[in-house]
């Protein structure tokens, strides 16, 4: 049998995405000839060139791919496999991701978790959003609480809907008006948030688009919701918000809702295999129920 170890494995799969040893032993970490040395010893063991090295670049060969390929998913089954085994057998350290924590909702539902299922340990993250899908995938977290995770081996639920609403200064020109209309906000620069972390860009874009309309953004963009809405005191710039960041405005700002009706939904997702376990299920269940609750702003499907 040949003697692959799962280190092994991840030298391969690091080197293969990263097409440059300096870059990679930085990401593992460990010194750039101690890895170049390791990937030869794979190399001698398997009997075949996996890299094509020259003194600027790193290529890999088909073999490289192959194996690189077959190692990814390999960590993954590995860490899932850890994972689960840590929740079934007790384990109550639970590391959920979420869009903006700092949003009400968000608050809600782990304020319920935390009092259905107190043995629960619950680790709050916040990643940027293209990563969260494979992270649940490969078991580096239990939950997502946010927008919606679709593709296989995952399973999201609705949670509620949230009404959407747009903040402004107070002598902004459309304060005094009642509601604020979809083509009004192409009228004036929309705050930016920044789109690694969140697509909430993509979704006001997308409202824009439906009335042939498109947004100009400010300049400046801002990591999340509640920070962005510093960016309208200049009386010209627009905040497009979710109902419970702007009910938390100082007095010199007002949220006003749009006109037509806008919403978005909040979901709940995990790796479907997780969701016989035990934990998961009271965790589950203690986090669907909390929209029954009456909070605020928050309507069932």
């Amino acid at each position: 049998m040949l003697d692959l170890t799962l280190r092994d494995l991840e030298y391969v799969d690091v080197v293969e995405r990263e097409r440059n040893f300096t870059r990679a032993a930085e990401q593992i970490p460990m010194a750039q000839p101690a890895l170049s040395q390791a990937i030869r010893r794979v190399e001698r063991r398997l009997g075949v060139e996996l890299f094509s090295r020259t003194s600027r670049h790193v290529e890999p060969t088909l073999a490289g791919r192959v194996l690189a390929s077959h190692a990814r998913q390999i960590l993954h089954d590995v860490q899932r496999a850890v994972a689960d085994a840590q929740v079934a057998g007790g384990n109550r350290t639970l590391s959920v991701h979420v869009t903006e924590p700092s949003l009400r909702i968000p608050r809600q539902v782990l304020a319920a978790v935390r009092r259905d299922v107190p043995s629960a340990a619950i680790h709050q993250t916040t990643l940027p959003h293209r990563f969260v899908p494979d992270k649940l995938r490969a078991g580096e977290l239990s939950l997502s609480i946010g927008n919606r995770i679709t593709g296989p081996d995952v399973t999201s639920v609705l949670l509620c809907h949230e009404p959407v609403v747009v903040v402004m200064a107070a002598h902004h020109p459309l304060a005094a008006c009642e509601t604020a209309t979809i083509a009004q906000l192409a009228e004036y620069p929309l705050v930016s948030i920044d789109d690694t972390m969140s697509t909430w860009n993509q979704f006001v874009e997308h409202m824009l688009v439906r009335e042939n309309l498109v947004p100009l953004w400010t300049s400046s963009s801002s990591f999340g919701a509640a920070a962005g809405a510093d960016l309208v005191a200049d009386g010209r710039s627009l905040l497009v918000c979710l109902a419970s960041v702007g009910d938390e405005q100082p007095s010199d700002r007002v949220s006003r809702p749009l006109r037509p009706a806008q919403q978005v939904g909040w979901f709940l997702s995990w790796r479907t295999a997780t969701g016989e376990l035990p934990l998961i299920r009271k965790v589950l269940a203690a986090a669907v129920r909390f929209h029954g609750r009456g909070v605020s702003h928050c309507t069932a499907e």
